[in-house]
């Protein structure tokens, strides 16, 4: 659907709610024209292309889905593609979205697919500070672009904070491993980081004059805003992917050190055990000469030795740290 659409002019919304077409022809006048699209339907996005001019090629990105960073120029439009991401807790998952910008000289137009890092707080903002439109669709370009450089943010805090969890449960006493649940973080550390990485380098291609002639000089140290905040969250993504791996390398270490106290466990129980089973053995045979086999006190005594044996050997493997 289309969220928003609005001319601007001077320092002040000059239009409210109109169509996309009554906004478009009043391009050529001083101001730009800023439209807000959300999982647009292909008759919007064909309405949107014929009233700016938009190229098929560009505007065939968002009816596909494209889902790489790219930053492009398609004649005097420009398009600039970035991953969206919101962290759901509950299921441990990222979902991904994008975001189309669409700017010329005189126009802004986004087309916003999925649910993660709404824009409407960003028009919202800018609307309340009037004097920014004076640089035009470019100073609007940098506030969605940082909104949405901040979105992240909240994203590598849920990251950071499930790898605490599952670092705690490795050695936690209950003796469940996370080992599931620590390769799953880590193939979500590993997408966000495939989406982000390739977006820090198409946002230095925005203060190009190729990208944007119209490009105010006095706007280019808010880009490098969006570029440390990007910058930030990849380094911490990867901290996070370092961690996810030491935690796992510490995961198998302390599966194998339970396993190995299991072993020594059973083998010791097993020690103890197999001694009254071959004094059984041996008393149990149909042969003549075993001692104590004729006495009236030998069954007795035997069983008491037996016993006195198992328990040395229980004693001595309660010493060595086996029981």
């Amino acid at each position: 659907m289309i969220i928003d659409a609005a001319w601007y002019e001077g320092t002040a919304r000059q239009t409210m709610h109109r169509p996309v077409r009554r906004i478009a022809a009043q391009r050529g006048s001083r101001g730009f024209a800023w439209i807000g699209l959300h999982d647009p339907t292909d008759d919007e996005l064909d309405e949107v292309r014929d009233a700016f001019g938009l190229p098929e090629l560009a505007v065939a990105d968002a009816r596909n889905n494209y889902d790489r960073p790219k930053v492009e120029r398609h004649g005097d439009c420009l398009l600039t593609v970035v991953p969206t991401a919101r962290y759901v807790d509950e299921r441990e998952v990222i979902e991904f979205g994008e975001i189309f910008f669409y700017s010329g000289e005189d126009y802004l137009i986004t087309v916003r697919l999925g649910h993660a890092s709404p824009l409407q707080r960003v028009r919202q903002e800018i609307e309340a500070h009037p004097e920014r439109f004076k640089d035009g669709p470019a100073v609007v370009l940098q506030a969605a672009l940082l909104r949405v450089a901040q979105s992240y943010e909240p994203v590598i805090d849920g990251l950071t904070q499930d790898v605490r969890d599952v670092e705690r449960q490795v050695f936690s006493e209950n003796g469940a491993q996370p080992t599931k649940r620590i390769y799953l973080l880590i193939r979500e550390v590993l997408d966000f980081l495939v989406a982000l990485e390739p977006l820090s380098s198409a946002i230095k291609q925005l203060t190009s004059t190729d990208c944007m002639p119209w490009l105010d000089p006095e706007v280019l140290p808010l880009y490098r805003d969006v570029d440390d905040v990007l910058s930030t969250v990849v380094e911490r993504g990867r901290a996070t992917h370092a961690q996810l791996q030491s935690v796992l390398a510490a995961s198998r270490a302390e599966a194998e050190r339970r396993q190995n106290e299991d072993t020594r466990k059973i083998s010791a129980w097993a020690a103890i055990g197999i001694l009254p089973t071959i004094v059984a053995g041996f008393f149990g045979m149909n042969l003549g000469g075993i001692p104590l086999a004729e006495h009236r006190f030998g069954f007795a005594a035997v069983c008491v030795v037996t016993l006195l044996a198992c328990l040395m050997l229980y004693r001595l493997f309660r010493r060595s740290g086996w029981l």
